[in-house]
């Protein structure tokens, strides 16, 4: 299978039913942005769901099909690959994504910057006793765990879950973010930094994380205790507001929750595949998903208080000038669907 970059925001389109699929094609998303809709949606007749994926390459659709929830959706889905959260939500305001999935921090900033979307759904995607960021250094470092930081050159991330995890580990062993020497550095650009010594320790995830440790390096701390795993569905307002759409959205994500359930479930074949979308070493893919687990989470106090514990550290480290209140950014309307509350 051809291998997707995130050169820049890319989009491609699926059929209605994955057994009428056609041939895809990729156009830059700027163009899909000046065009918003199709003139099919304008009309109220069809559905187009613009989809924003985070990462390497477009893998969801795919994963639906492997997972046999893919066909006869009812609606079109158009993806968009996108490098990162804040990216995804830059886009938002342009009218060319509908939703997308990602890590827990860019809704937090999305709110202060009043970008208009809602956090609809929360997944819980590791298994038990796993984390999502790992803060690694190199073997021989002289660094045995995160209390040994104190001085260091730590690749941070700012406004992410890579930075609050550092904050919160740093926290727990009696150390302030002012212990360190933060180096602001992308995720790909603290791996090669890393490795060329450059730096001491970064704060990581999959699948970055798993190639830095098959490549040495070694642990020293992680989010465990003050981190949620949790990957948060952001929908746009405007998406929302439309009933046709919003149908979508639910339908698409309990399609999508299966399909991570039958990848939890199977994670030698879809390693396997997925390795194929992204480049990523089989090995790599394989130690990836295997961390993982699958299921909604309800939107309910629990989720939102652990959020806005995030959202407090940033406002005491300026990154937000005034207390946020992270509750207003929930939409529980998919909650009963997507958790059988409704069985």
């Amino acid at each position: 299978m051809p291998r997707t970059r995130p050169s820049g925001p890319l989009t491609r389109r699926t059929a209605r039913s994955a057994a009428a699929a056609v041939s895809v094609s990729v156009v830059a998303l700027g163009l899909a942005a000046c065009g918003g809709d199709s003139a099919a949606t304008e009309s109220g007749e069809d559905v187009v769901l613009r989809v924003g994926e985070l990462g390497t390459a477009i893998t969801q659709e795919t994963q639906l099909e492997s997972a046999g929830e893919g066909d006869d959706l009812g609606y079109e889905v158009e993806y968009s690959l996108f490098g990162n959260g804040p990216a995804f939500m830059e886009a938002v305001p342009s009218g060319a994504v509908d939703l997308a999935i990602m890590a827990d921090t860019p809704s937090i900033f999305a709110q202060v910057g009043n970008i208009p979307v809602k956090v609809v759904a929360v997944q819980d995607t590791l298994k038990d006793g796993e984390s999502f960021v790992e803060i690694v250094t190199n073997p021989g470092s002289g660094i045995e765990s995160v209390a040994d930081l104190a001085g260091k050159r730590v690749a941070v991330q700012p406004a992410t879950i890579l930075q609050y995890t550092i904050v919160r580990a740093l926290e727990a062993e009696g150390l302030s973010y002012d212990d360190i020497t933060p180096v602001e550095l992308p995720l790909p650009d603290a791996a090669a930094a890393l490795a060329n010594g450059d730096i001491d320790a970064a704060a990581s995830l999959d699948p970055t994380l798993q190639q830095l440790k098959a490549n040495g390096a070694v642990t020293i701390g992680d989010g465990e205790g003050f981190t949620t795993g949790y990957s948060y569905v952001v929908a746009t307002e405007a998406a929302l507001a439309d009933p046709a759409k919003a149908d979508a959205i639910g339908d698409y994500l309990t399609r999508l929750g299966r399909a991570y359930e039958w990848a939890a479930a199977n994670p030698a074949r879809w390693a396997a595949t997925s390795s194929q979308l992204t480049g990523l070493p089989e090995p790599i893919a394989l130690a990836s998903q295997e961390r993982r687990g699958a299921g909604w989470v309800p939107l309910d106090d629990d989720v939102i208080a652990k959020q806005q514990e995030q959202a407090d550290v940033y406002t005491a480290l300026g990154l937000i000038a005034e207390p946020l209140d992270v509750s207003t950014q929930y939409d529980d309307r998919y909650d009963d669907l997507l958790t059988g509350g409704d069985q």
